[in-house]
C-alpha cells in the first residue's frame, strides 16, 4: 500500500479553523486560504494516495471524476507552485 500522495514542507504550517484551512508559510510569511473544499481536497491528499483520495472525494461531492480530477490538478498545482506543497510519490 502507498502512503499520501503529498505532503507539507517543513516550512509550512498547516491549520483548520472551522472547516477552512489556513497554509504559512514560515519562510516566506505569506499565507494561503482554502474553503471547505479545497480543505477536504488536500487533507486527503496529504492522508492518502492520490486515486483513494480521488476515489472519496467524488462520493463526497457526487461529481464525475473528470471533472474532479481537472479541479484537483489546478489547486495542487497552484499549491505546488507556491511552495506549499510537495509531491512525495509520483504519478
Amino acid at each position: 500500500m502507498s502512503g499520501p500522495a503529498f505532503a507539507f514542507p517543513e516550512s509550512v504550517l498547516a491549520r483548520e479553523v472551522s472547516g477552512e484551512m489556513v497554509l504559512l508559510d514560515l519562510q516566506r510569511e505569506e499565507y494561503y486560504g482554502l474553503d471547505r473544499v479545497g480543505a477536504d481536497m488536500v487533507i486527503r491528499l496529504t492522508q492518502q494516495p492520490r486515486d483513494q483520495a480521488v476515489a472519496a472525494l467524488c462520493q463526497v461531492y457526487e461529481v464525475a471524476p473528470d471533472v474532479l480530477t481537472a479541479d484537483l490538478e489546478r489547486l495542487v498545482d497552484q499549491l505546488l507552485d507556491a511552495g506549499l506543497l510537495v509531491r512525495t510519490q509520483t504519478q
